[in-house]
């Protein structure tokens, strides 16, 4: 290859220069892709007496369009007969440049009001003409157990955000920070939320009273290395709290965050946890172990035998964990599983989804008077299904980001917002 540049290069300053560069390529294999992008930049700049430009001025999706800089000096190269330049610089057009990809305005909220026939997406900030939503990401939603009306979301790297109507628009609070981990409302007392953020580089956990108008700090993490994960409300004690940080190391406030206790160690990252939604003290967590259960308000845990540890028949890469009534649901790699029996006991639910390449991110049952309605999301597709999981119908989303969020209106459950999220691993929650 050295020989053949030699012989092409008449010139002979110009084919010192080009065989110095072949000799700082020491790797064969980086040498044979990146050698044709520098010899067809030297060649453009010898024929069109100008440098090539390294960059990127114009992008479409898909498309590596670096070849279009190169236009000028190949005509160039044609009106001064220098032929012999025009094959090596042909051969380096698809080496030249990285592709370029911008990023779809397909993110932010979908809304529907008729149970999902359509959808309609929502990207509105409020007083703000120049900004909105449409290239967000949305890791949480809730809604006001309190005010059906009321939703609060996390966007990535963008703050929290309040929606008065349901999400037919968005308004920012907290604006002092853009990192906000997670949200908890109050079932019982009007107004009570619980964020964890990040502010001024310590984790926090902050309290609301009056509905995210106002919030106080009420605990702080010891240093700069760790932040809190989970937050929750005890539907059962008044004033009573959980929280977890990024290490795995369970609190619990039993004054209102007033006064904080440490409780277990799990040692390592929690993925989610939640209060048993009917019994007593009982606390369910999920983690890259797997599943966990605290009889006794979160002092203790046992790790669930689900056929032994990375080995199980029920997979080993755990997504989403939901207690709903008395049955516990289990997303994997493997499947979609429901027990009714504190987790002794699973049944595989047959679901649409392929779960290794589309784990379910969001779950809901939605009580109704006939069929309750179950709502899976998965991917770019929600799936629904009145009769627990036997059929399903799939509602798919025209976009590239997978549904990562949920809220039902509480009065109207014709009424939902969905919230997207691009996802780089599928095997990272």
């Amino acid at each position: 290859m050295v020989k053949w540049i030699s012989h092409l290069a008449s010139d002979q300053e110009f084919r010192v220069r080009i065989l110095t560069r072949v000799q700082e390529e020491r790797d064969w294999t980086r040498r044979l892709w990146v050698l044709p992008a520098r010899l067809a930049r030297a060649l453009a700049r010898r024929a069109g007496r100008q440098a090539v430009p390294t960059g990127i001025t114009a992008c479409r999706r898909g498309t590596n369009i670096y070849g279009i800089m190169f236009l000028k000096p190949l005509f160039s190269i044609v009106k001064n007969k220098n032929h012999w330049l025009i094959l090596p610089l042909i051969l380096a057009l698809p080496l030249s440049g990285p592709s370029c990809q911008t990023v779809k305005k397909d993110g932010g909220f979908y809304k529907t009001a008729d149970g999902g026939e359509n959808w309609q997406q929502i990207v509105t900030i409020e007083e703000s003409q120049k900004e909105n939503l449409a290239k967000a990401n949305i890791d949480q939603i809730i809604a006001d157990p309190n005010n059906a009306d009321v939703l609060f979301a996390i966007v990535e790297d963008g703050g929290l955000y309040v929606s008065n109507q349901f999400g037919e628009s968005w308004k920012r609070i907290i604006p002092e920070t853009n990192t906000v981990f997670n949200i908890t409302a109050d079932p019982k007392q009007k107004g009570f939320f619980l964020a964890s953020i990040l502010l001024n580089d310590r984790g926090k956990i902050v309290m609301s009273e009056n509905g995210g108008a106002d919030w106080k700090e009420i605990y702080t993490e010891t240093g700069k290395n760790t932040f809190i994960s989970q937050v929750r409300i005890d539907p059962f004690y008044a004033a009573s709290l959980l929280a977890v940080n990024s290490e795995g190391l369970l609190i619990r406030s039993a004054d209102q965050g007033i006064t904080w206790q440490p409780t277990f160690p799990f040692q390592e990252e929690v993925k989610n946890i939640l209060f048993d939604p009917v019994k007593k003290d009982s606390i369910w967590a999920l983690s890259e172990k797997g599943v966990w259960h605290s009889g006794d308000g979160g002092f203790s845990f046992d790790l669930l035998d689900l056929g032994g540890t990375y080995s199980s028949e029920m997979g080993s890469e755990y997504y989403l964990l939901d207690k709903i009534e008395e049955s516990l649901f289990l997303a994997t790699e493997k499947g979609f599983y429901r027990s009714v029996d504190g987790g002794k006991v699973w049944q595989k639910i047959i679901t649409l989804n392929n779960p290794t390449e589309f784990p379910p991110r969001l779950f809901q049952i939605i009580p109704s008077a006939g069929d309750s309605l179950w709502i899976l999301g998965a991917g770019m597709t929600l799936y629904l299904s009145r009769d627990e999981g036997t059929n399903w119908k799939p509602i798919q989303f025209e976009i590239d980001r997978h549904l990562n969020a949920l809220a039902v209106k509480k009065d109207d459950p014709k009424q939902m917002v969905v919230g997207v999220k691009t996802v780089k691993n599928l095997l990272v929650q």
